[in-house]
């Protein structure tokens, strides 16, 4: 008998593990992520939305960073009983987090947990952004100019994490079609985009929304990338959206008076349209802002699009070598082959790119 397909209707949260949990915490703080709650080795942070948190930092077992996995809510009790059922799951279990309610996690073919929760008690508001502007946030255009004879001023701050937006992963080019499939499989995600090899016509990324049907939902929640194939799977970035560009830019320029390491940004990306922001965390993990994405739903066709420069970024910073790599120790180098304008010669990736 085929299994139920799970539907979950938003994402819960994403588990990492730190070897220094302190630093770890400063960073998270500095991002802009909010303290829920602590025990003695793990700590759960949120946002301002309705989620009681979105992230969770644990202390690592060695001196070593790990992603453990991400979490989605569903809403009935008949879906996280579905979970249970599949290969691998666990019972069903109540929660101790922030929230209560009832989880079950399974693995990935890749080793990665999947967690599903159901009957969280939410936040009880999710209310606007915590302020960065001292003043009321009216903008003047060319021809449009409501503002008149009053100012806008900001002051300096972390910017204030609204939800945990997506998350995703670099995989052997020979584990992606098994790596997409397996999540689009047990789960009602339904890709968004793709960016194909136009020398072999495959897909080597690609980008899930969560399907439900007539309702918009985020142009992606999850994505798979192909990379080398002697490199092991690996979490490339979880994102977080926050509200808007002003405050995009503040966050950014906290981060960096902070002393933290800049993976690239600031800039806007294609495939979702986001205003992005990339950051190495306190354990070099790439962690993400983003603002002023799309939305899709049952009606949006499905887009493709041949990997070259320009696929990945409208506008911003060169693509740097450490957002390819992954690697903090690669921040700030170019990548191998820069492009070419006199000849017309795109940049050359020797790993994949993920947005």
């Amino acid at each position: 008998m085929a299994l139920k397909q799970i539907r979950v209707v938003r994402l819960a949260h994403v588990v990492y593990q730190h070897p220094d949990l302190e630093r770890a915490l400063s960073f998270l703080l500095d991002f802009g992520l909010v303290e829920q709650h602590r025990t003695p080795d793990r700590v759960y942070l949120r946002g301002y939305g309705k989620q009681p948190f979105v992230y969770v930092a644990e202390k690592s077992p060695d001196n070593k960073r790990h992603f453990i996995g991400g979490y989605w809510v569903v809403d009935s009790l008949e879906d996280l009983e579905a979970a249970a059922a599949h290969p691998g799951g666990s019972s069903i279990k109540d929660s101790d987090a922030p929230g209560g309610g009832k989880v079950v996690t399974l693995g990935d073919p890749n080793g990665y947990t999947v967690g599903f929760v159901f009957g969280q008690k939410l936040r009880d508001s999710d209310g606007p952004a915590p302020p960065l502007e001292k003043t009321a946030p009216i903008a003047n255009t060319a021809h449009q100019k409501p503002r008149k004879g009053t100012f806008r001023r900001f002051k300096p701050g972390a910017s204030p994490v609204h939800k945990l937006g997506h998350y995703g992963f670099i995989v052997p080019g020979s584990k992606f079609e098994s790596s997409l499939s397996f999540y689009t499989n047990l789960m009602n995600l339904k890709p968004t985009d793709a960016v194909f090899n136009p020398v072999t016509g495959k897909d080597e990324t690609c980008f899930c929304h969560i399907d439900l049907g007539p309702e918009y939902t985020d142009h992606h929640s999850f994505f798979v990338a192909a990379g080398p194939e002697d490199r092991p799977v690996f979490i490339h970035h979880s994102s977080y959206e926050i509200n808007d560009f002003d405050t995009q830019t503040l966050g950014h320029d906290w981060l960096r008076s902070k002393g933290w390491t800049n993976c690239w940004g600031i800039g806007r990306h294609v495939l979702g349209s986001q205003i992005f922001d990339y950051w190495f965390d306190g354990s070099g993990n790439i962690v993400e802002h983003y603002s002023d994405g799309d939305l899709v739903n049952e009606d949006t066709p499905f887009g493709r699009e041949a990997a070259a420069p320009d696929t990945l970024h409208i506008w911003g910073p060169n693509i740097p070598l450490a957002f390819l790599s992954g690697k903090i120790e690669d921040a700030g180098k170019e990548m191998p082959v820069p492009p070419d304008p006199l000849e017309a010669k795109p940049a050359q990736y020797n790993v994949p790119v993920a947005a």
